[in-house]
Formats: structure tokens, sequence, C-alpha cells
């Protein structure tokens, strides 16, 4: 065990690696592969014994081998000479070479002590920094590439959407541990090992693994707990197979397995989206999948396996799940007759269901930022139709979505409501104002959808968060609100309704939060104006009362927190006010006396919450951020759609796929309308549309 990790190569002085030729970062063809060229370029170790600085190089060829290990021989692929198959076997022979006890450990150690000493010898290269300056070299040339390409989407679109920062990654996961880990790779190579111990897996926070130089025959699957792996070096073993568990580790850069008796590679790693390099040199591998990485590289690999047609199942269909109406759920097990009779009663004079629905603008769903997704998949022509058999399986009453595209509402969603029985509401994000025509027809909005023959529309308005901010003068202008909110162009979609067979008012708010953590203030804010505005809605519509306990409301969509958040604790208990989401901000009496609501809120979900793990999946995170809130007082839940497969999650790192047509899963809710919410005497309010707020489109 020891500490740190390797940070790149050493450089000369003009800050380029000192010790590799431009034959190894593929710029130029190899002209032989002589001994004079091994000699020349591999790396030398003269900390070692002579008599084991003579055994470090082995000859290139095509049954190399070296002390302590069986007699390997090079894969026979069709044409040895491309770029990437120079790269396995040059990587490969300096694999070899470092064949001693803890090789990692010792040069990392080295290493470190040449770094304090500046007259030191240069720094000796290993296995992982040659491979860094050679992916490095192709990706310098990839990004050239990409920039003589031009951008299909414009800048303006992505503007608020999640992107993944690679670059940040490692100070990520290092942080995890909140700064109580201090060491995360692990050298136990040429120990003479000849099986694992599974308390070995039990270390989740480790970077790097290295099990080289042993006696292993297999790999255990519990590896796939290892999920932060970045290295992992397997090399020069007796391993025949890979288990498939190891696919989840999707966080490995560099994967070597270089001399074993590999035949086949799972499936499962199609995983492995960011996987740079993987070293198969040595092994008896199917040879369609040598030529492939010899012809186009790692990555091409790994993309061929995850655009194959899916062979693992579907998963299992979400379980129903009614409620008492304490909340506790109905065993479908020990109760099936009222299942049955929820079914025949589902159009029940008081009751409606809803649904809330993230479906993922086709905008943001781009190949760079879902890696993990098979390329048809992904394409919106095949994720619209999942979309649209989704959705109308579960035919609920209300149907609020978030990131649908303004010209994908009208051209595609408004007709196949209409034909349903559904009236649609939409209103896009507030930077459709300043775009052109052609661009403002894809900025994505919230849309809610009303079965006609269930409710009738009383009122509708909209609110953007900036614009609301700006032009009321009860929101102090301050620094934090013009430097990190009013950039922001979230919006919520308001719709009364009136319940057509009880005749009750239903305020049903369907809203978008900023994605990033590192805004949370500016989500507790959008919470903050949005309750407030709605209090003064009521407020007005009912003559200036303030008494909201009969209000029938539900406000429901994506809020991008999680339950520890300013978001949550304010919808949940009517105040925040010391939380670290906006500690240290400024916005006006919303920081200095807190954040306040006089409504009583629930999520529908705490009723299943420690059942149901997430609503949004990939593989950087996976939370419940989607949430239902619903006036108590009013409104009691009594059906609720379930969790997804848990065994089939278990496979798979993020969505969407083949089979989840969106990176969230939808919300179903059933409601029942608490009977005569009114009978304390208090006069109900009558909508009316507040000019001030605004309108939105209507089909």
């Amino acid at each position: 065990m020891y500490e740190g990790g390797y940070r790149g190569a050493a450089a000369n002085g003009n800050g380029a690696p000192n010790f590799f030729p431009q034959q190894l970062l593929g710029l130029n063809n190899y002209s032989n592969q002589s001994q004079s060229f091994q000699h020349k370029f591999m790396p030398h170790n003269t900390n070692l014994p002579p008599h084991q600085q003579q055994n470090q190089h082995p000859p290139l060829g095509n049954n190399s081998s070296y002390p302590g290990q069986n007699k390997v021989a090079s894969i026979n692929v069709d044409d040895p000479s491309t770029m990437y198959w120079q790269h396995q076997v040059l990587l490969c022979q300096i694999s070899r070479a470092e064949n001693i006890p803890h090789f990692y450990a010792r040069q990392f150690a080295l290493n470190s002590r040449k770094t304090k000493n500046p007259y030191a010898e240069v720094k000796s290269v290993t296995l992982i920094d040659a491979t860094k300056t050679i992916v490095t070299a192709l990706e310098e040339r990839e990004e050239q590439q990409r920039a003589t390409q031009a951008a299909q989407t414009p800048s303006a679109l992505m503007r608020n959407k999640k992107t993944e920062v690679e670059d940040d990654e490692e100070q990520r996961m290092m942080a995890r541990t909140r700064g109580k880990q201090l060491w995360c790779h692990l050298d136990l190579s040429g120990q003479g090992l000849s099986s694992l111990l599974p308390r070995l897996f039990q270390y989740d926070f480790l970077e790097s693994l290295y099990l080289n130089n042993n006696k292993l025959t297999s790999i255990p699957p519990i590896i796939g707990k290892l999920r932060g792996l970045r290295v992992l070096d397997l090399s020069h073993n007796r391993i025949t197979e890979i288990p498939p568990e190891l696919g989840m580790c999707f966080n490995l850069r560099y994967l070597y397995l270089f001399d074993n008796y590999i035949k086949k590679l799972p499936y499962e790693f199609r995983n492995l989206i960011e996987l740079l390099f993987l070293g198969i040199e040595g092994n008896p591998i199917e040879l369609n999948i040598a030529n492939l990485i010899l012809e186009r590289g790692t990555k091409a690999l790994i993309g061929q396996f995850r655009d194959m047609e899916p062979s693992y199942p579907e998963p299992k269909p979400r379980q129903w799940l009614l409620l008492e109406d304490d909340g506790e759920v109905i065993d479908p097990v020990a109760n099936p007759e009222k299942y049955a009779e929820d079914h025949l009663n589902k159009e029940r004079s008081d009751s409606f269901t809803l649904m809330s629905y993230n479906i993922l603008c086709q905008h943001y769903a781009t190949p760079k930022m879902y890696k993990y997704t098979p390329t048809w998949a992904l394409d919106w022509n095949y994720r619209k139709l999942l979309l649209k058999e989704e959705i109308m399986r579960y035919n609920t009453d209300v149907i609020c979505l978030q990131e649908v595209e303004t010209q994908t509402f009208y051209e595609f969603w408004t007709q196949i409501m209409n034909e349903a029985g559904f009236q649609g509401y939409f209103f896009s994000k507030t930077r459709s104002k300043t775009m052109s025509e052609l661009e403002l027809k894809k900025v994505d909005g919230c849309a809610t959808f009303i079965r006609r023959s269930k409710f009738a529309l009383v009122l509708k308005q909209h609110l953007e968060y900036n614009t609301v901010c700006m032009g009321l003068d009860r929101y102090k202008k301050t620094k934090d609100l013009f430097n990190r909110f009013m950039n922001k162009d979230h919006v919520a979609l308001i719709t009364q309704l009136e319940h057509l067979e009880s005749k009750e008012k239903i305020l049903v708010v369907n809203t978008h939060l900023h994605w990033d953590p590192a805004f949370n203030d500016v989500k507790a804010l959008q919470v903050g104006i949005l309750l407030e505005e709605l209090q003064n809605i009521i407020r007005k519509s009912s003559g200036g009362s303030d008494d909201y306990k009969n209000i029938a409301m539900i406000i429901c969509g994506d809020f991008n927190s999680t339950k520890l958040s300013a978001v949550y604790q304010l919808f949940s208990t009517g105040v925040v006010h010391k939380h670290e989401d906006i500690e240290g901000r400024d916005y006006g009496r919303f920081t200095d006396d807190g954040f306040v609501h006089n409504f009583k809120l629930k999520s529908a979900y705490d009723h299943i919450a420690s059942t149901f793990p997430f609503s949004n999946y990939t593989p950087t995170f996976t939370n419940e951020i989607d949430y239902v809130w619903y006036s108590t007082n009013t409104l009691k839940v009594k059906g609720l759609l379930g969790k997804a497969d848990q065994e089939y999650f278990e496979h798979h790192i993020g969505i969407p796929n083949a089979h989840f047509p969106s990176d969230h899963i939808p919300l179903v809710t059933k409601f029942q309308i608490r009977s005569k919410a009114s009978a304390s005497g208090t006069k109900k309010p009558e909508f009316k549309p507040d000019l001030k707020a605004g309108s939105s489109r209507k089909t």
C-alpha cells in the first residue's frame, strides 16, 4: 500500500516527455522492430542489480518469454504494423520488463525521492507513464480532427445543461472520503498469489490495483464493487476468463491483460466508457477483437460492444403499489383482492392519476454526454417512440413533462395526446425570447397534458424565475442575484384544473430547476420565489385570505435536489434558514430571515422512501431528485408506481438505454380528493388569471 499516485511522465525543461520517440506517439510509421529500437526506447531501471537489469528487456518476437513466466505468443493479427498495434506491442514489452515484486510501489517511492532531489537522474518510466503519453498524443490528434467539424447544436441551446467535467473527476473521487482516506493505490504485483480474498474488494476507494505477475487463474465477480478503479493491471497471470462484473468498473482508464489465456471479452465491457487503453497482447484472444483494436483502437472496441443488440433480458415491470389511508403500503401478495378492486374502480369520482417525467431533451442527449448509451438507443427517433409507449402505458389523467423541445411539443406530442383525449399546455425556457425563429424551436420547456374527460382548465399562468425577480421590488437586487441567479432561465407552468366529477379545483405546478450542485442556493431561491408567488396568486384569488389549508395543490417536476438539500427542507418543513446550501449567500430577506411558506406539503414518494432508491440513474449520479409534492389537507396518496427493477440495474451503469428512453424514470401517483375540504366554512378561492405572472402557449 502506498500513498499518492502517478501524475504523468517526467518532462524536460520545455515540459515535453524526454524518453518517448515519435514512433511511440504514433506520429511516424515504424521502420522495424529491431533490438536497437527496443534498446533505445524501452525504459531502463538503472536502480536494479546488474543481473536483474539484463532480464528487463526480452526480445520482441512471436515467442517472448521472461523469468518466472510461461512462454507466451503474440497474437497473429492481420496487420501488425498499424499504429494501434505497435502501441500494444511496445507497452506489452514494457510490462514484461516490470517483473519484480511490488514494482509500482518501488518505482513510485523512488521517483518521489528523485523529485525532492533536483540533481537526481531522470525518473524512470513506467507502464502507466508510457500509456498516458501515448493516449495524450492520440487525444490531441482526435481533438484536432473534431475542431474541423462544425457543431451540430448551437451553444446557446446547451446553456445551463449539465456537462461531464472529466478533468475534475479525480478530485471528485478523492473528495468522496472527505480527506479521511490517505491512500488509494494498492500494489500486489509479483507476490505469487493464486487467489484473492473477498476482503480486498471492500476497498471501494481504490483507484489503482496492481495484480500483475502472479499465478491467478480467475478474478472473482465481486471486483465489480471497485467502481472507483482507474487502473487495473492483471498482466502475466494464468487468467482464462474475465468476469462480466468487471464491466461495472466504468471509471477504468487503463486495463492491462497482457500475457494471460483469455479468449473472449464479456459483452459487459460496453460499460467501460472511460477506457483509454486495453492491453491484450499475449492472449489467445478472438481475432475479430484484436483486429478491431489494431485498426481503430480501444475506444472503437468499447463502442462496438456498446452498440451491439442487447443480449440481456428486459427489466421487470414496475410494481403498482396501493396505500392505506394512513399511508402504509398494501402488500400485493397478501391482498390481491384490493388490487383487483382498484383496477375495477380506477375511474372513481374522487380520484385521479398524475405522472411527472423528465423525458431528456434530444439536444442534451449527445454521445459525449451519454457515452454508455448505444448510439441507436440515443437517437431521438428511437427514444420518442419508447417515450410514447411508456407514457401511454401508464395512462394517467395528468401528465407533466420536463425537457420537452418546443418544436417536438407542437409537431409530435400535441397530435399524439390530442388523439388520446388530452389537452396540452406548454411554456419554454426564457432564452427563447432572444433567439431566432429557427433556434427557439429547439429550446426546451415544461409541458402539461390533462385528460379532457376528467378535467377542465380554469386558468393557466407561468413563472419565469429570473424575470419575476427583476420585475418586482420585493426581491432585493444583490450581487449574488445578478451573478448567480439571473443567468438561469428556468420556468414553472401553472394550471388550475377543475375535476369534472367532484367539481374540486386543483392547482398543478410543473417545473424544472437548475441542475448544478454548485448552485444549490439558486435552486433554493427558485423554489422560494415559486412558493411565494403561489401564495400571492391564491391570496388575490381568495379576496386577501391567508388560509391555504383548503387549497388542493400539486407541485411536481425535476428539482435536481436530494433530500439533504435546502429545496427539500423548504418544501417539507415550510422553512429553511441556516443551511449549507445558502450559507454565505445574499438574497436579501430570503437569506436574512430565511425562506418560509404556509402550505402543508409532502412528497408523495416519501410513503415508499425506504424502497425507492432513485429517479435519476447515471454512472456519476444516482439519486432521487424528482418529486411530486401535494397538499396534505386536501389530497391523499392512494397509489404509487414502485421502483425500477433492481436486478436489472445491477448490470447497467446508467440510462437511457435500449429499454429506458431517459436518464430519469417517471413518477406516477394516484390521488384521492379529501371529502369537502371546505367544511371549515372558509370560502374556497375562485382563481382568476394574474396577468403580471404572464401567460403561456396553449394548443
